[in-house]
């Protein structure tokens, strides 16, 4: 028997079963000892089949017992590339709330904060996914970088949006912080009144973030203006 063979007929499981083999036939032996002659015989043919039965079952391969469960395919690049193009429009969903918003743009100026590093490190994540954004895939090396800046952009999103809510006004120099609470309860005063009470409120709302805007507070955002500016003139018309 050649060297591999007999390492493969040996092994721990092998060895185990001698060792039961070795301790039954000291059994059987001691045990026939009062029956002389024909009682070592008898003992010797039941530890020889005992011997024979242990070494004929067959010992489980180890590469067998220890296989695992072959590994699911790699998600493509162009797969993660349109999770990412799904994760960038989430990001710009929740950026949108603060900017078009008008309650929110007033409650959480901090967003546009450019003298804080979470916030110019967001813009300019914001900026590099913009860029790298396709409308198709553009294969694996531009996909790769694509999603590269999407994580990016997901990790500063999350930094910044943070930053926002803590914040608040806190921040502001006290003068736009006291504008900003007060247009935030003229807005809430304005949906709970009717018609001229009303235009009057969304007046002063208006001439409020217009203001802010001036003084680079809050971005100059022309839908929250051009919302504002609808709901004046409905009120005015009511």
């Amino acid at each position: 028997m050649t060297e591999p063979a007999a390492k493969s007929a040996g092994g721990p499981a092998a060895g185990l079963r001698w060792a039961v083999v070795a301790v039954a036939a000291v059994a059987l032996l001691a045990a026939s000892r009062p029956f002389g002659p024909v009682g070592l015989m008898v003992a010797l043919a039941v530890a020889l089949a005992v011997g024979l039965l242990a070494v004929s079952v067959p010992v489980p391969s180890r590469i067998a017992a220890t296989a695992r469960p072959p590994a699911p395919s790699p998600v493509s690049v162009e797969e993660r590339w349109r999770r990412s193009a799904a994760h960038h429009d989430e990001v710009l969903s929740a950026y949108g709330s603060f900017e078009l918003d008008p309650a929110m743009l007033l409650r959480y100026p901090g967003l546009w904060d450019l003298s804080a590093p979470a916030i110019i490190a967001f813009h300019d994540s914001l900026a590099t996914a913009g860029e790298l954004r396709t409308d198709s895939f553009p294969g694996n090396a531009a996909g790769e970088r694509y999603i590269a800046a999407v994580t990016d952009l997901r990790s500063t999103w999350a930094a910044a949006d943070r930053f926002a809510r803590s914040t608040g006004t806190d921040d502001l120099d006290p003068a736009d912080a006291r504008d900003c609470r007060r247009a935030l309860k003229l807005l809430a005063h304005a949906d709970g009144a009717r018609s001229q009470e009303r235009a009057a409120y969304l007046q002063q709302v208006l001439t409020t973030v217009d203001r802010l805007t001036e003084r680079g507070v809050v971005p100059q955002t022309e839908r929250v203006r051009a919302g504002l500016t609808a709901q004046l003139r409905r009120a005015i018309e009511a």
